[in-house]
């Protein structure tokens, strides 16, 4: 059949809400430059670091990481790098209003920040947690990020790359033995370079080295919880209904009853998040409120599943076991499908449901998302995700413990009869315009693969690479599946073989699929291999596997940009420089140029700004660096080509655009193309002064006078030599 046209879902897919692009007619040729497939593929503007920021957050949510957010890496001395957690924002804003100080707390503030690093410890129940936020929100730090290891600790070498105000905490790493006094003295001089603080959290038994001693500040209980209760259930519901909450009939006995007895402000915490659900629910029945306790603690997620019963409730658990941490919307919509999966014509769901017949319609009223969410331990919390149209505010759902997801996909897969729903279920959120969606149901195809490596690869993985209508999109999916199954190192010869399998087919879906998986899963164990693998790729006249390489390149940038970005346009030019892969080399620097983006968040003073990834390379190089070298000379083949000049002019306009409100960009922009491309030749330079011009044309729909104005005149033959700096 002809290859997926220009609509097809995965491939170049506009922002949500945007136009799809007009599928291609049947009889369309595929090979590179033929239909709007180009167009497309280079009209994704940081789709590429889009999506590499999502599959780290589905890698967190799977792979069960205790404090979910973006990661950053500090690169060190060695190959490995640091990997660095954002605390997430809920848990600062809930200890900035809710922490109650416990016995001496004006000493261990006075005394802790004395130096740059502090160690906390404290009997179990003392809220060590939040004082060492309280701490660090203390020392007016403005960023919170989590290291998992006093390993990691040591190999820090560098944290500039923080920003400014920076606190690091480490929550009783396993390896806290191994702490020295000499090792917290060496990094004084680091943190105090960054304006960082480090915060570390003991616990009771925890056997510290002498040398620590120095650093310690011991957090002990608080006389009362009350006021810790009071100040969480205060949080949740404000002053006046937190009030009534407490005075309601029975809450002061059970209050009594369940904060004695050793609890903790853990303890407290958890009982004014169920008493502000109950008391959101129209009144507090003091037997609910302990069935809830009971309920939550004690039992895996395995055995919580097995008691759910209602197979509405259980198609729910699944939905945020897989899309948890995403928009509620997506959750409720991919509930919903999962549901008519196992719905009959006579309304009777799968043989497991306990409780009867369910009715083909339900009740949409029956229960609030409040409910709801307490039934299935989760929770509904304000943050921030990224999408299409950047970063926005939500309601994103979530399991309370990260440690459900990956245990209730394993289960689901593994005891019950429905493999073949969940695996149809899967393609159809991965077949979702939304690229959040994607990441997350091919992830967690991943985690089921590494449970039945063998029956995803042979039974699954092939239909959904050579599907007629999705395949791109799929192929996707696959690779991010792949990705999950190559952290495992039992399974990783068998993604090798499987890969390999591909690339040397000759069909070209399969090596398309290759191609993707080079970029997102063995670039990272055998990165030479991988650009070897996607360069030789380049001879093959597809249109659909040079998108592919070119989104591999991208990903491989994305892994480690400072480290990748020069091997990747190495092979790139190499890729050019072949006439038999001359086409396939323009379309796929044009999509790198177009899909990588840096964002840069807000510093004092300043807005948030987001610069084209290699633009931005360039600027920090000096002229004549092989970076600029090998960026002029890659603009002005595309510029200068013949098959592409419609999408490098667009790609092209994309970057002055956002250089158009940004002076310091425009600079970047101006220098690097008067400097490093039209300086290559004189046709060059006279096809950007043609695009220059278009760009103050009566028609265009977006002019960019300020661009045009700084470009165009320094692009001019007859101007004088080009003083940069004139944007600004």
């Amino acid at each position: 059949g002809p290859p997926p046209g220009a609509g097809t879902a995965g491939e170049g897919q506009p922002p949500a809400g945007a136009p799809s692009p007009a599928p291609e007619l049947p009889g369309a040729g595929s090979n590179v430059g033929a239909g709007a497939s180009a167009s497309v593929a280079t009209a994704r503007t940081g789709q590429g670091s889009l999506r590499a920021g999502l599959l780290r957050d589905a890698w967190t949510h799977i792979g069960g990481d205790r404090v979910q957010g973006d990661k950053i890496v500090i690169h060190t001395a060695d190959e490995r790098g640091v990997v660095l957690r954002t605390v997430a924002a809920a848990l600062v804003e809930t200890v900035r209003h809710t922490f109650q100080a416990p016995p001496r707390w004006d000493d261990i503030q006075a005394d802790a920040w004395q130096r740059r690093s502090v160690v906390l410890r404290g009997p179990a129940g003392a809220g060590k947690t939040a004082a060492a936020v309280r701490l660090l929100i203390s020392a007016q730090v403005t960023t919170w990020y989590l290291l998992d290891s006093v390993a990691e600790l040591t190999r820090l070498t560098e944290l500039r790359q923080l920003g400014s105000g920076a606190g690091l905490l480490l929550d009783r790493p396993r390896d806290l033995d191994e702490l020295r006094g000499p090792q917290l003295a060496g990094l004084e001089g680091l943190l105090e370079r960054a304006d960082a603080r480090l915060v570390l959290i003991a616990g009771p038994d925890a056997e510290l080295d002498r040398g620590v001693a120095e650093y310690v500040q011991r957090v002990t209980r608080p006389d009362s919880l009350d006021a810790v209760l009071a100040a969480h259930l205060a949080h949740r519901l404000g002053e006046a209904d937190a009030e009534q909450a407490l005075a309601a009939a029975g809450v002061a006995d059970l209050v009594a009853e369940l904060l004695c007895d050793g609890p903790g402000c853990r303890d407290a915490a958890r009982l004014a998040e169920v008493l502000a659900h109950e008391y959101g629910g129209g009144g507090i029945d003091p037997d609910r409120v302990r069935a809830r306790l009971d309920t939550s603690g004690g039992e895996g997620p395995e055995e919580w599943f097995e008691g759910l019963g209602d197979t509405g409730l259980r198609t729910q658990a699944i939905a945020l076991a897989v899309l948890g941490g995403l928009p509620q919307e997506d959750v409720a919509l991919a509930a919903a499908a999962l549901l008519d999966r196992f719905r009959s014509d006579r309304g009777v769901l799968t043989t497991s449901v306990e409780r009867g017949p369910v009715p083909l319609r339900q009740d949409p009223f029956a229960q609030s998302r409040r409910l709801l969410a307490e039934k299935l331990r989760a929770r509904t919390v304000s943050a921030v995700t990224r999408g299409s149209f950047g970063r926005l505010p939500c309601t994103v759902a979530e399991y309370r413990n990260p440690d459900y997801p990956p245990r209730i996909i394993r289960h689901v897969w593994s005891e019950y009869r429905v493999q073949q729903d969940l695996v149809h279920w899967l393609a159809e959120l991965v077949d979702s315009p939304s690229q959040q969606v994607r990441s997350f149901a091919g992830t967690a195809l991943g985690l089921i693969a590494t449970e039945s490596f063998d029956h995803i690869a042979t039974q699954v993985l092939p239909g959904w690479v050579l599907h007629e209508d999705s395949g791109a999109a799929r192929r996707e999916a696959v690779a991010y599946a792949l990705r999950v199954c190559a952290h495992d190192p039992a399974l990783r010869p068998g993604v090798h073989a499987l890969v390999n399998g591909w690339y040397l087919s000759g069909t070209w879906e399969l090596q398309a699929a290759a191609a993707r998986a080079y970029g997102l899963c063995l670039g990272g164990t055998d990165l030479d291999t991988a650009v070897r693998c996607l360069t030789r790729l380049g001879t093959v006249d597809h249109i659909q596997v040079a998108i592919a390489i070119g989104d591999a390149f991208a990903d491989l940038v994305e892994e480690d940009v400072e480290a990748h970005a020069p091997l990747v346009l190495r092979a790139v030019a190499e890729t050019v420089h072949e006439p038999l892969s001359r086409p396939v080399g323009h379309l796929v620097f044009l999509i790198l140029a177009d899909a990588l983006v840096t964002e840069e968040p807000a510093a004092p003073g300043t807005a948030p700004r987001a610069r084209p990834t290699l633009l931005r390379l360039a600027a920090a190089d000096p002229p004549g660096s092989e970076l600029r070298r090998l960026l002029g000379y890659l603009w002005s083949e595309v510029i200068g080509g013949e098959l592409f000049g419609d999408e490098s002019a667009g790609v092209l306009e994309a970057w002055a655009a956002q250089a158009e409100t940004d002076p310091l960009l425009l600079d970047d922009l101006v220098s690097v193309l008067v400097q490093d491309v039209a300086a290559r030749g004189d046709r060059v330079g006279r096809l950007l002064e043609r695009y220059v011009t278009r760009w103050t044309e009566r028609d265009r729909f977006r002019p960019l006078p300020r661009a045009a104005a700084v470009l165009g005149s320094a692009l001019r033959p007859s101007a004088a030599p080009a003083h940069f700096g004139g944007a600004r």
